[in-house]
């Protein structure tokens, strides 16, 4: 159970207060009375009480780690003092996996409504999710479980924004969601095309005559952790390949894993215990699934130890959760007993991951997937041209601050750095939040930090809105 600070008790009293404005002002008192096709109206104010009521309630998740006492006091007065009802549904569109097919994928739109009268012209806001395994956590699933709203912390920080006049979408990502293939983890080029045709189908929806709002052309990006290497990438891919469709106005990729060839392979490789050794399996599935077809280093034969090799894939499919994976590694959760990813791992794979120049070598394939490398040009590195702010906490163990430093420094060696801030090119911030973790050995400042962060992006993102 999280502590929350008294801020909430004075929150509370003005959601009944405003609650009780609004059915003065013939409002519906519902917050999920069903619309049109498979949409549901939300009540933020509602929305900010079964928040409130969830988080009084033991959380079963080893590794949740949210610390929702920064999430109410962030992002509760924008539930409270709300411009706009909500208006979610899941949208199924067409992508490309990443094995080369067309398949069917999901994510959550999440539009404003207007609480008197006519359609607001709106921003987009693209938002990425961080790792998530346990495909019923995925954002779109939050419409059939919202009585238990903390399951999905990403979907309340997206349902806040768009309180104020956003139209929020959230891709569930391959494997997520409706679609049942293999994840497609820190694989940029092919999550960046699928958040793309979200973005496609969500401008659609929002054109429509059904739509509760209309798109002012201007578009945003923002994404923490696996999130946050997401957004960079399709910022990047926006840029090269879509810039006579769409242009981004701001884009705050958050604690992102960008630098997976140096920075994140030094983590696997250095044998430190982690508090989530599942990311460790979670690559090598997901590379398997992407690369299969080229190579067989990322088998669970070859890059596996027994029994790792054959318990560990079958935890993939969805219907495991993070802390399950990482138990079924050796990590126990009580008592505490942390251990270091690299032990699953056969020697000849740790070869490969530790060599840098075999053109076959595990190195050359993370190198790829650097966000801020060009793909089919490893050696050379893209350059925004829009205005990017990248957060990082400089404690985070679990996604080292390190992977936003290289990622600036490449940038800036580029010309990229803004000189101007606020202006085109890359910035660099340290988070500075304080992250208690000292009570409890599995938390983490990486989860703890996502809320400051997330606030601080959106804030700075908010700048630019017309």
């Amino acid at each position: 159970m999280f502590r929350v600070f008294n801020i909430v008790r004075t929150l509370c009293a003005t959601i009944l207060a405003v609650s009780i404005l609004l059915a003065g002002c013939g409002s519906n008192s519902s917050s999920q009375t069903a619309a049109v096709s498979n949409a549901v109206n939300i009540d933020p104010a509602e929305l900010l009480a079964d928040i409130y009521s969830s988080i009084q309630q033991p959380i079963a998740r080893a590794l949740g780690g949210w610390e929702w006492d920064s999430f109410i006091s962030s992002f509760g007065p924008l539930l409270v003092s709300f411009r706009y009802t909500l208006e979610m549904q899941k949208v199924t569109y067409q992508s490309t996996g990443a094995d080369g097919k067309v398949h069917s994928m999901t994510g959550l739109l999440i539009l404003p409504k207007s609480i008197l009268s006519g359609k607001p012209s709106v921003p987009i806001l693209m938002y990425q999710h961080g790792t998530e395994v346990y495909r019923p956590f995925s954002p779109s699933r939050y419409l059939n479980h919202q009585d238990r709203p903390t399951d999905y912390p990403e979907v309340m920080v997206a349902a806040a924004i768009a309180s104020t006049g956003y139209a929020v979408a959230l891709v569930d990502y391959e494997g997520m969601g409706d679609n049942t293939n293999t994840q497609p983890h820190v694989v940029g080029a092919t999550l960046a095309q699928q958040v793309i045709d979200l973005l496609k189908a969500s401008r659609d929806i929002i054109g429509g005559s059904n739509s509760p709002c209309t798109w002012n052309s201007q578009l945003f990006l923002m994404g923490y952790s696996e999130g946050g290497y997401v957004t960079m990438a399709v910022t990047r891919e926006l840029q090269r390949n879509h810039a006579a469709e769409f242009t981004v106005t701001a884009s705050a990729p958050l604690s992102g894993p960008h630098d997976l060839s140096g920075v994140m392979r030094g983590v696997i490789l250095s044998g430190s215990t982690f508090k989530a050794p599942y990311f460790v399996p979670m690559l090598l599935s997901s590379y398997n699934y992407a690369y299969g077809g080229q190579t067989a280093l990322f088998s669970p034969g070859f890059a596996m130890l027994p029994p790792f090799n054959s318990t560990l894939p079958p935890l993939f499919d969805g219907n495991s959760q993070s802390d399950t994976i990482s138990e079924a590694m050796g990590m126990s959760f009580s008592p505490v007993n942390l251990i270091a990813p690299k032990i699953i791992l056969t020697t000849g794979f740790i070869t490969l991951l530790t060599s840098d120049t075999s053109p076959g070598s595990v190195f050359a394939f993370l190198k790829q997937n650097d966000s801020y490398r060009l793909p089919g040009q490893v050696d050379s590195v893209w350059v925004p041209t829009v205005p990017i702010r990248m957060i990082h906490h400089k404690s985070d163990e679990l996604v080292p601050y390190g992977n936003s430093q290289v990622a600036f420094d490449a940038f800036s060696t580029a010309g990229a750095k803004s000189r101007i801030p606020g202006g085109p090119g890359v910035e660099l911030i340290e988070e500075t939040a304080t992250i208690s973790i000292s009570s409890d050995p599995v938390k983490t400042v990486h989860v703890g930090s996502a809320f400051p962060e997330l606030s601080r992006g959106w804030q700075w993102l908010d700048s630019f809105k017309k």
